[in-house]
């Protein structure tokens, strides 16, 4: 049988290494958002949007009954495509053609991303119902756009008369880097300052007092709470063009909308 020194020595070891694992991986996507906006500097411009459509992009999703007394839905993100389609703009007073890169990004913020997955009455719920009926469940596809008329932010080389995209957002990315990094840097914070009162505590004298049982609980709560915190932290992070929406609908609650600047397709 374990000691009670040896067990509380892997414990105290267990959370050191989870804090360490944490910061590191929250330092490494800090980093790269830095390195980001690091090169929006020279790459990064904003402009008025003269094509139709300049570029769209969409989330499949498959859809699945929820299990309850009422009718409810449940969706699961499978893949986000992002799609440049290109056209005129407006840059500094000029008419440029945009043309997509290979592998081109595209941003769009969480509210319109929200709207475009939002349920706009009981026709669409229970359209979706039916298609979530089906062998495997239903698919549907969330679509957003950037279309004439709307402001946009372009990351890419200019060229002449055309611009050559590899990122086209309907927002400036700077604030959503910067509040990510602000986040991810929290994160790190309340990580050590955990893990580090759990340590003082645990070694408070005597040993095994209740001092040290405390600090061996808070100890435990960092191992098993701050992983998926952090977990939580990095999808918040990832780039709005592969960010998740999933969700959930209840029938009881849908409510009578019209969506504008959105849609939401159904395959079933």
């Amino acid at each position: 049988m374990l000691s009670r020194e040896l067990m509380a020595s892997a414990l105290l070891g267990l959370s050191w290494l989870t804090a360490l694992m944490v910061a590191l991986d929250a330092l490494i996507d800090a980093r790269a958002l830095r390195q980001r906006i690091s090169k929006w500097k020279q790459s990064l411009v904003r402009v008025e949007v003269k094509a139709d459509e300049l570029a769209s992009h969409e989330v499949e999703q498959r859809i699945k009954q929820l299990d309850g007394d009422g009718p409810g839905l449940v969706f699961f993100d499978r893949k986000h495509v992002s799609l440049v389609k290109g056209g005129a703009v407006v840059l500094d007073g000029a008419t440029v053609e945009v043309v997509g890169a290979p592998g081109a990004e595209v941003w769009i913020d969480a509210a319109t991303r929200a709207q475009a997955a939002a349920c706009h009455g009981t026709s669409q719920f229970d359209a979706m119902l039916t298609a979530a009926q089906g062998a495997g469940g239903g698919l549907r596809a969330v679509r957003s756009f950037i279309r004439a008329g709307q402001p946009a932010w372009l990351e890419g080389t200019r060229e002449g008369g055309r611009f050559v995209a590899t990122m086209v957002a309907n927002f400036d990315p700077h604030a959503f880097a910067r509040a990510r990094i602000a986040a991810t840097l929290g994160l790190v914070l309340v990580n050590f300052a955990w893990v580090t009162l759990g340590t003082v505590l645990a070694l408070w004298p005597p040993a095994f007092g209740w001092v040290s049982i405390g600090g061996a609980v808070v100890l435990i709560g960092h191992f098993l709470g701050m992983t998926p915190l952090a977990i939580v932290t990095r999808e918040k992070s990832r780039a709005p063009s592969v960010a998740f929406i999933r969700g959930a609908w209840h029938r009881d609650a849908v409510k009578h909308e019209v969506g504008s600047s959105s849609s939401a397709v159904v395959d079933g």
